[in-house]
């Protein structure tokens, strides 16, 4: 099995939204995630699923990547929130 982590694109400011979890991508942010996910692609990478927070620019970002088709499937995976602990 192979993992590979991918954070998310550039997010909107801080100041600009009532809580963190809002924070949307920009269109900078979306557009350098797609040219990432574009070059993954082409390096012949294929994911079984992507797991993702339910922060908002990281449920962006992997609906980029399966846009892109890296992978069928996107599921929300609470633990990977930040202030949440995996052990």
């Amino acid at each position: 099995m192979e993992v590979y982590l991918i954070r998310h694109g550039i997010a909107g400011d801080r100041n600009d939204y009532p809580t963190d979890e809002e924070r949307p991508l920009t269109d900078k942010g979306k557009s350098k995630t797609r040219k990432v996910a574009q070059r993954l692609k082409t390096l012949g990478l294929q994911f079984d699923l992507i797991l993702t927070s339910p922060l908002r620019r990281a449920q962006q970002t992997a609906t980029i990547l399966q846009e892109v088709g890296l992978s069928p499937t996107v599921e929300e995976f609470a633990p990977l929130t930040t202030r949440a602990t995996l052990l």
